[in-house]
């Protein structure tokens, strides 16, 4: 008869299986940061959201929905540059001579300011995404029914199109209530105009119209721990055909995280070298694997099952903790969870009740590096009242997060 492994041996051995396939992770890890929070600030009010929009260059023929997106960050010699989209309608216009905007809601919107005042002095710019010169890169544009972004990646010395810009953005498909999938623009003039790259994640649930929504956010691009890799997370559509978080046998329908990957050389390489410029494939983290389903329309596993959070999500490295942080919104609560290698989580704890409607959260390190995050770093979100006034009345939020 065959010797029996030691009851112990047997429960490490299934921790390392499930650690190995990213199934069940969440509770095997342990989170180092205890947050403390202070109080939201209001940075942006609606009296000073309302005359940025009045300055805004090329003038708006709608209201100054800013920002309805997450926010990037990059800090210059200015000060720092916040990119976020202008989710107010963009009619065309003729402005200096020439035809701006087009028909679509949504643009990305440059300001300049400071960590405490976003919007800044200055005239802030409103530039809707350029169609890509070859309309082969992304037929589907003009079926947009919005299409705006805010991340925004900085290209580094020594790479291809260093110093230029890399930006997420979401696009929505007219007809339905909510359906989306995310894309790639690209600006080699510090965010004065931006060019199509075309999408890069689809939900692996697929589109048709009278589909329930499903918000699959606007995520920054993260560096993989080994900086090979750009990671993109989201939260995923299983294909069903319906909306529900479980089905009728209980299964999952929508993860909480999933994630997407495409090597930083091939996709700096498409977006800054010989044109056409586009974007190339990422593929979905699934069942283990890298190469087993596309980012268009793949399926996915779901990193961190078991969260009572789910919704926008914005992940960053943290230098101090030498692990990832992911903030979590589902448009009243905040959620926080790490990782140390980008794939497994640690069970989402709570931040906070930032009451209805808290979105878009966006974490920014007070380094030189904005997207480092560290002991203590800010974390932003779009704030809009349920009194029905919407925008009128919205504003941009921000408190200090600080690892205990």
């Amino acid at each position: 008869m065959p010797s029996r492994l030691p009851l112990a041996s047997i429960t490490l051995l299934v921790g390392f299986l499930q650690l190995a396939s990213g199934i069940g992770v969440a509770q095997a890890l342990s989170q180092i940061c205890h947050p403390a929070l202070t109080p939201p600030t209001v940075v942006a009010s609606p009296a000073q959201r309302l005359a940025a929009g009045a300055r805004a260059e090329p003038p708006l023929t709608d209201t100054f929905d800013w920002p309805d997106t997450p926010l990037g960050v990059i800090k210059t010699a200015r000060g720092y540059e916040f990119f976020g989209s202008d989710g107010g309608y963009h009619a065309r216009q003729m402005w200096q001579g020439q035809w701006v905007g087009n028909d679509k809601w949504g643009s990305f919107t440059t300001t300049v300011g400071t960590l405490d005042n976003p919007l800044g002095t200055d005239d802030p710019e409103d530039v809707s995404v350029s169609p890509n010169p070859s309309s082969a890169i992304n037929p589907i544009l003009p079926s947009y029914g919005y299409m705006g972004g805010g991340p925004v990646y900085q290209v580094p010395a020594g790479m291809p199109g260093a110093g230029n810009l890399l930006a997420t953005y979401h696009a929505e498909l007219p007809n339905d209530a909510l359906y989306a999938a995310l894309g790639l623009a690209a600006s080699t003039d510090n965010g004065r105009t931006w060019t199509d790259l075309g999408e890069i994640i689809r939900l692996n649930q697929a589109y048709s119209v009278g589909l329930d929504g499903f918000e699959i956010g606007d995520g920054p691009l993260v560096l993989s721990p080994d900086h090979k890799y750009f990671y993109l997370y989201f939260p995923d559509w299983i294909a069903n055909g319906t909306l529900h978080l479980t089905d009728a046998q209980g299964v999952n329908t929508t993860t909480n995280v999933s994630v997407a990957r495409a090597t930083v050389s091939a996709v700096l390489a498409a977006a800054f070298g010989p044109k056409p410029h586009h974007a190339v494939s990422f593929q979905k983290f699934y069942q283990g694997s890298w190469i087993l389903q596309p980012a268009i329309g793949g399926a996915s596993t779901d990193l961190n099952p078991h969260s009572n959070y789910q919704g926008y999500l914005d992940i960053h490295f943290n230098s101090f903790l030498q692990r990832y942080v992911m903030i979590i919104s589902n448009d009243t609560n905040f959620g926080y969870s790490e990782s140390p290698d980008g794939l497994h989580w640690t069970l989402p704890t709570l931040l906070g009740n930032f009451e209805t409607i808290a979105a878009y959260p966006t974490s920014v390190g007070l380094g030189d590096d904005p997207h480092i995050l560290g002991k203590s770093f800010y974390v932003y979100f779009t704030h809009l009242p349920t009194d029905g006034t919407g925008w009128t009345n919205g504003s941009l939020r921000r408190f200090t997060l600080t690892c205990q």
